[in-house]
């Protein structure tokens, strides 16, 4: 009854989503301008409240852990990819949707509505560098992809990459908080109570709108490269993360928050990634579709599992 209770209302607010922009009960416009709040406003009021309210959290074991896992499922199928002859950009790309997880859409609601507040500070030490760490190290691999026609430069194409991460709201909301949690100050009343009201718009807000950018049924064609990447994402990953954890030794309740970071779908900001291309936005788009509706089941399991 948990389970239903913990995954039920997120997929239900990601099918509302997706339904109404179908029925064109949300126009492409309206469902850009929600986005955009969630984007800027809301989620990074939630994330600073969160992180700056925290207990004390180790950062080094819990993320050593999970992305030890990640970069070695996108390594591995990268590889794969290659080996089957793929262009550079969408090898990257099967690496991107095979260990880019939706850590914030829907990371946030289900790992907390399962374990409770205490679970925040491991889930929030992952996200940190989550978006830091892939987006950038795919987004290279697919600007390189490019290099050999566009003639660019690749530290120039560097450059650009981590500059842009820079000025993602998310990625600066966390690095705010912590830079403002380690200086110690209290948050003014009022602007605590700020933060307080735009965060609790956060989350359904966010799935409402996942499930508004998530694409059409026809998307999921039996393509090889999304079957690679629906079992590396929700099955080997959190799978290889729960043997590293337990090898490390890493408390349970990080382990528990970072198998279960591990087995959440693919991020939508992989498909917006691939976007600048058809087929490579064909091939993620398929895999994050897939991967969302499957977690479903997926996660039920995971949280079943893990002890």
């Amino acid at each position: 009854m948990k389970l239903l209770t913990v995954i039920l209302p997120v997929f239900a607010l990601v099918a509302i989503g997706w339904a109404a922009r179908r029925l064109r009960l949300l126009e492409p416009s309206a469902l850009h301008g929600l986005r955009d709040l969630v984007f800027f406003l809301a989620m990074p009021a939630l994330l600073f409240s969160a992180i700056e309210k925290a207990p004390p959290f180790d950062l080094v074991s819990v993320t050593s852990v999970y992305f030890a896992a990640a970069l070695s499922i996108f390594a591995f199928a990268f590889a794969v990819a290659r080996l089957l002859r793929l262009p550079l950009a969408m090898a990257a790309m099967l690496g991107l949707d095979s260990s880019y997880g939706n850590t914030v859409l829907m990371g946030i609601p289900i790992i907390v509505a399962a374990l409770g507040q205490d679970a925040l500070p491991p889930l929030l030490a992952i996200i940190a560098l989550h978006s830091a760490i892939l987006l950038p190290l795919a987004g290279v691999l697919v600007e390189m992809g490019a290099v050999r026609s566009q003639r660019r430069r690749p530290l120039a194409i560097l450059a650009t990459t981590l500059a842009r991460t820079l000025r993602n709201p998310i990625i600066m909301s966390i690095l705010v908080a912590s830079l403002w949690r380690v200086s110690r100050m209290p948050v003014p009343a009022p602007l605590d109570e700020l933060l307080r009201l735009l965060g609790s718009a956060a989350t359904p807000l966010a799935l409402i709108c996942l499930g508004g950018v998530l694409p059409a049924l026809d998307a999921l064609a039996p393509d090889a490269g999304a079957i690679i990447g629906t079992v590396l994402k929700l099955a080997a990953l959190p799978g290889l993360v729960w043997a590293i954890g337990r090898y490390a030794c890493l408390p349970d309740l990080p382990l528990k928050v970072a198998i279960l970071v591990g087995g959440m779908p693919t991020g939508a900001n992989a498909f917006l990634l691939a976007r600048r291309d058809e087929s490579l936005a064909q091939a993620s788009a398929a895999t994050v579709l897939a991967t969302t509706l499957l977690s479903a089941i997926s996660l039920a399991i995971w949280l079943q599992v893990v002890p």
